[in-house]
């Protein structure tokens, strides 16, 4: 591992910012640039005719706002968005709105305030030039103060220019949302997502404004954490002002008064204030912030303000905060890298992100059920793929919901970028916006190369520089994201064992994951270690394919149909071409459907069938990084955990939010403790994820033929103790089975992982053909048709307070057969499904007259009065 690829880092660190400070409504119109009709002075003064422009979407994009308005045809559906001429949008386009200060009162500071834009804006306010903002991250800040009218309306107008359009396969032009100009994933954007893509406001504050508090900690122990408080104090007034800074932080109750600062007119000042300050800065025994399955996310608030000349606060801003550790070597595994967060080795497991929506619609607590649905698969990690990902409210989820982030800048390979001036502002901006937030736990330079193809060259030197000047080197930083420093290119050469590649991104089967750990560019040999991507196509349920794809391809697909660059398969990335999603292989998915479950008969028989394999082929992958953890796998992120666009490749679930078969597969092989079997060596084996030992377990097995019925002579019973953070093996399956009962063509292996109380931690549910990856003998399992039976629901509220949470009781009362694969769907009264909703199992399987209780969470406005539970097994 080379020194920058690891920094020991001791973070406390801001969750969300909320400004006291008033705020005004903005409602934006949006037209493109026509300068022969009107000018920027024109435009930007009120009472403007807008008359013809639409109703822009902020934060948003020119082309979603377009879709929204409904002069664009739904670009999910069928090859629409081919079809629109890119020539409308890739162009600039002009934001307007208009507000009032009446509501801030008198002797406030007004400010016009910008999150963010894609990719350059030029700002108007009341006919005048305020400034220019480059690149998507950075952030603009005017003081407007003297501008306005307190009496009449005021116009805000901000001339947005898009990316550079003229790249193939991609926007290459970083900083900016590099797969809007279409990936192997999804196809380009008009206008390249350009727009007003972050919050867009107008506050007030007094005549001191405070920004960017950072809160920041290092724990000598874990049962002491010292705080430092760092606060940027502007004076936007023309005369000195004299204040003190005020902290308070709960829980605890700490409150700190600083002595009295004094700034100049029109200046800024950052203070800095610790232990040896304050002894409160100094927290005994803090609630420590864990990633999902190791502990709980406890969080703090920290209120800060400024009291000029003795008045009231005259700004003050709230912060949510985690106090965790971060580190990391390459010495425990002999050579990849393994993660802690205070102190415990963390088995990563998780997801890559693309992008949360392809046109940028994802906004605010949209994110609120995508992140609940990594918590809920047991994943303890996202990465943000080359920084697709700004909105803060992404990681205020992961904050939330315990879910680590991996965070990217924005470079794919080595470049290009626009410039390195601009780059570099952005970085920092980067770093400062996102500092905060305790999820982060790893800064990566790019995607499968280095910064500009050098790890000491410029480009690398400014990502670590804003990085060490805005960060203090409290995360860790990655060159790349597959390999290690001294592999700069796609190379079989060089030392890359830190991080184990990227790929392969198509299915292979149960054995082969477990024996052969080899990637998509062949780095480090042999070495399951920390793989950042491992994929395979997940093809979705038939009500969700019926939703983007039109009825002519209601049919099954065949290696044939796939092999196009121009069909509707091929426009929803199910193609062979490698700018089509060719990297999924889908010709080897669809004849390992067919081959193991039988030729489909249908569109709906092609679906049923390619949930068991994504199932099977979901779980193969992480359960084989739990065999081997430690034992250099440290840890695997899959490509991709969730769908930025309408597509059969690369997800868990849908881009409607149902739940695919690779959702329960990683959701099981996940579990915080987990049994599992190994199909190479029929090694079943215990999953300890959590830091402290577990003494006492019981594990079994359970055998079941093609009838349902138990095989009793193959059952085995196992005490065992498992480690922290370690696999144990508990027992061999199948063992002596020349000398046991011959096994039906198909037969099931049950595990069961009960604790010292003999409560069930764990269960797992295998299909096992006597002929490897044979399971056509399923299709001769006889319907149980009403013999399976589902209760009326128990209802109780979630614990989230909000949602409802739907108890329902499952029994196979069948007397010759198994209720194998059984999918659950809640139902509203017109028989569609209600989505999101978070299921507690799926694809499971009863045997005769096995008993299961499923739970159900789903927000109870989207209940109605009347819903069912449809459960439909696979031999129905």
């Amino acid at each position: 591992m080379t020194r920058n690829l690891l920094f020991a880092a001791i973070l406390l660190v801001c969750m969300q910012q909320i400004a006291v400070a008033q705020t005004v409504n903005l409602k934006w119109k949006l037209f493109p640039q026509n300068d022969a009709e009107y000018t920027a002075e024109k435009i930007s003064v009120a009472g403007f005719n807008t008359k013809t422009w639409i109703d822009a979407v902020v934060p948003g994009t020119v082309f979603h706002s377009y879709v929204v308005a409904g002069k664009e045809e739904n670009p999910d559906y069928a090859d629409n968005i081919y079809k629109v001429d890119k020539a409308k949008y890739n162009k600039p386009f002009w934001y307007r709105t208009e507000f009032s200060t009446k509501a801030f009162g008198t002797g406030k500071h007004i400010w016009l305030n910008f999150n963010g834009v894609n990719k350059l804006a030029e700002i108007y306010l009341n006919g005048r030039h305020m400034g220019t903002i480059k690149g998507l991250m950075q952030r603009g800040k005017y003081d407007i103060t003297d501008m306005v009218s307190n009496t009449k309306p005021n116009a805000v107008a901000v001339l947005i220019v898009p990316p550079n359009a003229g790249y193939a396969l991609a926007n290459r032009q970083a900083p900016t949302y590099l797969s809007s100009g279409s990936w192997d994933w999804m196809p380009a954007v008009p206008g390249l997502n350009s727009g007003l893509t972050d919050i867009v406001s107008i506050t007030s504050t007094g005549p001191v404004a405070v920004e960017d508090p950072w809160v920041h900690a290092t724990l000598p122990n874990k049962q002491q954490a010292d705080l430092t408080v760092n606060v940027k104090l502007t004076n936007a007034s023309s005369k000195p002002v004299t204040g003190k800074v005020k902290l308070t932080i709960n829980p605890g109750n700490i409150t700190v008064i600083s002595p009295d600062v004094m700034l100049n007119a029109n200046s800024s000042q950052t203070v800095n204030y610790d232990k040896k300050d304050f002894a409160q800065l100094s927290i005994k025994n803090p609630s420590l912030w864990w990633p999902n399955g190791y502990g709980k996310q406890s969080l703090y608030t920290c209120v800060v303000s400024f009291e000029a000349n003795g008045q009231a606060s005259s700004d003050q801003i709230t912060k949510t905060f985690g106090i965790r550790k971060v580190s990391a070597d390459t010495t425990a595994l002999n050579g990849p890298m393994r993660v802690y967060i205070n102190d415990v080795p963390v088995l990563l497991k998780g997801g890559n992100w693309g992008m949360s929506d392809y046109m940028l619609k994802v906004r605010g607590k949209d994110y609120d059920t995508r992140i609940r649905f990594h918590q809920d698969m047991n994943f303890n990690m996202i990465r943000n793929w080359t920084g697709e990902v700004t909105d803060e409210a992404f990681y205020n989820y992961c904050d939330k919901y315990g879910i680590m982030v991996w965070d990217d800048f924005w470079l794919n390979n080595f470049g290009p970028i626009d410039s390195l001036g601009i780059f570099k502002d952005n970085a920092i901006e980067k770093v400062k916006k996102l500092r905060n937030h305790p999820s982060i736990v790893i800064w990566c330079g790019a995607n499968e190369g280095v910064p500009g193809g050098d790890p000491k060259g410029p480009l690398s030197n400014a990502i670590m520089a804003a990085i060490k000047d805005n960060d203090g080197e409290d995360r860790l930083y990655i060159p790349r994201s597959n390999a290690g420093t001294t592999n700069p290119n796609f190379s079989i050469h060089g030392g890359s064992r830190n991080l184990s590649g990227s790929g392969i991104w198509g299915n292979v089967d149960p054995k082969t994951y477990f024996t052969d750990p080899h990637n998509g560019y062949l780095f480090s040999k042999g070495s399951y270690g920390m793989r950042s991507e491992l994929g395979s196509a997940a093809f979705v349920n038939i009500e969700s394919f019926k939703k983007f794809m039109p009825q002519d391809y209601w049919v099954a697909p065949t290696t044939k149909s796939v092999d196009s660059k121009t069909n509707m398969w091929a426009k929803h990335y199910f193609s062979t071409d490698g700018e089509l999603g060719g990297g999924s292989q889908p010709v080897k998915y669809i004849n390992s459907v067919n081959d193991s479950y039988g030729t489909a008969t249908s569109l709906e028989d092609f679906c049923k069938k390619a949930q068991l394999l994504n199932v099977e082929t979901t779980k193969a992958m992480f359960e084989a990084w739990n065999d081997h953890m430690w034992k250099d796998a440290s840890g695997m992120l899959m490509w991709m955990s969730q769908s930025a666009y309408p597509t059969m490749i690369w997800q868990t679930y849908d881009y409607y939010y149902d739940l695919t078969g690779a959702y329960f597969g990683a959701k099981t092989a996940c579990e915080p403790i987990h049994i599992q079997w190994n199909a190479a060596t029929n090694s079943v084996k215990v999953i300890n994820n959590k830091p402290y030992d577990i003494k006492g377990l019981i594990a079994k097995a359970e055998v079941y033929n093609l009838s349902g019925k138990l095989v009793p002579t193959y059952t085995q019973t196992h005490k065992i103790d498992v480690n922290a953070a370690s696999a144990a093996e508990a027992f061999v399956a199948f063992a002596g089975t020349d000398k046991l009962p011959s096994l039906s063509g198909v037969h099931f292996l049950k595990l069961k992982l009960y604790d010292a109380k003999g409560q069930m931690v764990s269960e797992n549910f295998y299909w096992i053909g006597n002929t490897y990856l044979n399971y056509t003998a399923l299709n001769k399992i006889p319907a149980v048709g009403s013999s399976l039976r589902v209760s009326v629901p128990r209802i109780s509220m979630a614990k989230n307070g909000v949602n409802k949470l739907l108890t329902y009781t499952i029994v196979n009362n069948s007397k010759s057969a198994p209720a194998f694969g059984i999918r659950a769907q809640l139902l509203n009264s017109r028989g569609r499904q209600i989505l999101p909703a978070l299921y507690s199992d799926g694809y499971f399987s009863l045997m005769q007259g096995e008993t299961k209780t499923l739970e159900v969470e789903v927000d109870p406005k989207l209940l109605g009065k009347k819903y069912s539970l449809n459960i439909k097994p696979y031999n129905n």
